[in-house]
């Protein structure tokens, strides 16, 4: 068994939070597809700025052979970087790297981003330490996004796809027949939730004599969200008032068994009446746990959430989407697509025009769902209407929920169920890159 080499105690903690345990052997470095949060709690660069730390060898990432994301992380204080290297040629063995974020370091040789084939998006320091520079058009040019601080150049700027004539034609009859209401819902992190508001993570309203869910093994479920009806100013087919709570477990798939049946390791329960009396001290003593000191849990820290009403499309994610682009091409065409898959058949601005027209991330009630792998549900499924999507969401300060590496998670229920405001059958599914 090949042992693991010295590395920066900043890469062995980042290691140690990919895999969920030291790593042993070079083995364990070859099952790293994600890494972030280079920040320690022993680092005196992570408390407060005490001036730049020392050069670090960060030479085993390049033994990390797949993986597909690096986050450096953002430090406590923003004036200070997080790694810096003598060089970062140890990247160029990452042939299947993505995701690259450099902001927090001291990269500065842009040439050295066109050897990595599978860039997907790059975001980079200031202007003033970069060199090579021309190689960002290139990479531009190669459908990779770059991201950078503002007082860059206006041409490494990515333009929104434009798309061709028929491809716009497509979407807009397909946004015609497929719209959807909903609400989308958005975090306010200046704003701190009571007990009954809607919110993200935190303590739910619970009245004392009514059983709390729990999984198959008796642990308590932590709530994922809550939602005041009434304070969104919900519609049918939703309630109009009272509580809706979607609830989780605490193991490594967050009680998700990704088959379509009711499972104990969620629940999504609906309070129709509230007593507004209740008091989170008499919550609290009824022992129900929270987010609050899990190492691992997809909403970090508790958020109020406003709503505002919107409207989304069938998109990408969806398993119905490709027959119904088929459909539709060929009635604004005339001729059917020339292959059955859509992202084989399309050129990558028209790929890009339509994801960006008809993709439904974000959080949301109702409306149609976004996945980051693949539609789960079967063709025949009951299951058809979204009633809750919680999306990864964070900044470069924050951090609000994140399913594994960037996922994203659904509830789904049957239409006849919303209609009759049943929340006992509910498919609840969650996927990440």
């Amino acid at each position: 068994m090949t042992p693991v080499p010295e590395m920066d105690e900043r890469l062995r903690h980042a290691t140690e939070g990919a895999l969920k345990r030291p790593p042993e052997s070079l083995y364990d470095l070859k099952k790293v597809k994600a890494l972030n949060d280079f920040c320690y709690y022993g680092d005196p660069y992570y408390q407060k700025d005490h001036g730049e730390p020392e050069p670090g060898d960060f030479s085993a990432i390049g033994l990390m052979e797949n993986l597909h994301t690096l986050e450096f992380g953002t430090p406590r204080s923003q004036s200070i970087p997080i790694v810096l290297a003598a060089d970062f040629s140890f990247l160029l063995p990452c042939r299947k790297l993505k995701k690259l974020d450099l902001r927090w370091t001291n990269f500065s040789d842009c040439t050295l981003l066109l050897q990595l084939p599978a860039l997907k998006c790059v975001l980079l320091p200031s202007q003033k330490q970069l060199t090579g520079t021309e190689a960002l058009k290139a990479l531009v040019d190669r459908g990779v996004t770059v991201e950078i601080p503002a007082e860059y150049l206006p041409p490494m700027v990515r333009q929104p796809a434009q798309g061709s004539e028929p491809v716009r034609a497509v979407v807009t009859e397909i946004q015609k027949r497929t719209a959807i209401d909903g609400w989308e819902l958005t975090v306010q992190p200046d704003i701190v939730p009571g007990l009954f508001d809607s919110k993200l993570g935190g303590l739910p309203y619970w009245p004392a004599g009514l059983p709390y869910p729990t999984d198959s093994a008796g642990e308590k479920l932590i709530l994922l969200a809550q939602i005041d009806l009434e304070q969104i100013g919900a519609e049918d087919p939703l309630p109009k008032t009272g509580l809706l709570q979607f609830f989780a477990g605490r193991g490594d798939n967050f009680g998700a068994d990704w088959g379509e049946d009711t499972s104990s390791g969620f629940r999504v329960v609906w309070h129709e009446r509230v007593d507004r009396t209740l008091t989170p001290e008499q919550v609290q003593a009824l022992g129900i746990p929270t987010h609050a000191g899990l190492d691992y849990w997809p909403v970090l820290q508790e958020t109020a959430v406003t709503a505002q009403r919107t409207t989304t499309w069938m998109g990408p994610a969806d398993g119905g989407f490709d027959a119904l682009f088929a459909q539709v091409w060929e009635e604004v065409t005339g001729q059917p697509p020339a292959k059955p898959d859509f992202q084989d058949f399309l050129e990558e601005p028209d790929r890009d025009y339509l994801y960006d027209q008809l993709w439904s991330s974000g959080h949301r009630l109702l409306g149609w769902p976004c996945f980051v792998q693949y539609d789960p549900r079967e063709t025949k499924s009951p299951y058809r209407t979204l009633l809750f999507q919680l999306d990864s969401d964070w900044n470069e300060d924050e951090t609000y929920v994140m399913w594994g590496d960037g996922g994203v998670g659904n509830f789904f229920i049957s239409p006849e169920n919303l209609k009759r405001h049943d929340f006992s059958d509910v498919f609840y599914t969650w996927d990440c890159g």
